[in-house]
């Protein structure tokens, strides 16, 4: 199966659109009710959609697709996955898809890190990124924070990436307080101005404070399906930094970004459930992590070595699938 992903593009396309079939199947033919969320744009979006679950879910599955293949363009386009391959969209609609329900915050959500990802990414010899993306992808992170309020977090991620570009100059950072802080004075000041401020902000603190952790599913398949992804994930971000030293500075620091966004992803899990652990805000790295170690670059094994390690390759990309359809 990981040879389909090397060079026959019609397969590969045909494989991921039954892929979205399996995983959402259930929830196109019973669709189930959205659940209302305490950030601002998102419900608005719960308010117009509610009561149309079916809507929902089509919406959720084409904003999916879309997001993965966006991403799948990205990463070819600045050289850190192969241009013949759709691995990273497949994988990335397996980590987002699991659980397959509705239309959630986190659909929103992994959309706009894949435009925050768009930001940061390096384009030429030049190792640092000019002001305008700074101030870009932390007003992204503002935005994501109106559908999802804890993916805040993603500014843990952001201060790595500082690091990472050496950003350290004073203009740097006051590109990124201001492009944090665009959204919210738009936002502020539409609040004001309908008498919502104070609404708005005891829901905010409400929200932002209720970090209890409550118990998730007791179902014994999706536990299974959960430390299932969980490992392969972990596996495939350790596999990918133990390799980046094979890699021009450029390729290095690209690839560092995207797996620095695990950190804030981390964070956010803060405001889920114990167990099992809701992994679709990690299916950015995921995206990338898992090309690398299932499409490793370099084979100098023999044929029937290769053989063999591709067996390995598909039965963990099967076990991956099957994962996140029990979930």
């Amino acid at each position: 199966m990981i040879d389909l992903f090397r060079k026959n593009t019609l397969v590969q396309v045909l494989l991921i659109l039954v892929a979205i079939l399996l995983l959402w199947g259930r929830s196109l033919v019973h669709p189930p009710a959205m659940a209302d969320g305490d950030a601002v744009l998102y419900h608005l979006l719960y308010l117009g959609l509610s009561s149309l679950p079916r809507l929902a879910v089509i919406l959720a599955v084409l904003l999916i697709l879309v997001e993965g293949v966006w991403l799948n363009l990205l990463l070819s386009d600045i050289g850190l996955v192969p241009q013949t391959t759709l691995l990273p969209t497949l994988l990335y609609i397996i980590l987002m898809s699991a659980p397959a329900t509705t239309l959630t915050p986190m659909v929103f959500v992994g959309g706009i890190m894949i435009a925050i990802t768009h930001q940061l990414m390096l384009r030429t010899t030049l190792l640092t990124i000019s002001t305008e993306k700074i101030c870009s992808a932390t007003a992204l992170i503002g935005l994501a924070s109106m559908f999802y309020l804890p993916s805040l977090a993603l500014v843990l991620s952001y201060l790595l990436v500082v690091v990472n570009y050496r950003l350290y100059s004073l203009r740097d950072w006051m590109a990124m307080l201001l492009g944090l802080m665009a959204p919210y004075i738009v936002l502020l000041t539409v609040l004001f101005l309908t008498d919502n401020l104070s609404i708005w902000w005891s829901g905010t603190y409400y929200s932002l404070s209720a970090t209890t952790l409550p118990s998730g599913t007791d179902k014994i398949l999706a536990i299974i399906g959960d430390i299932v992804i969980i490992l392969v994930f972990l596996v495939s971000l350790f596999v990918l930094w133990g390799h980046l030293g094979e890699h021009p500075i450029v390729w290095q620091k690209n690839a560092t970004t995207v797996m620095l966004l695990s950190v804030g992803c981390a964070a956010m899990l803060a405001y889920s459930h114990v167990f099992p652990v809701d992994m679709r805000s990690f299916a950015v790295p995921f995206a990338l992590c898992g090309l690398h170690l299932l499409m490793p670059e370099k084979a100098t094994h023999s044929y029937g070595r290769r053989k063999k390690r591709n067996w390995v390759f598909d039965i963990i990309l099967i076990l991956t699938f099957v994962a996140a359809l029990i979930c």
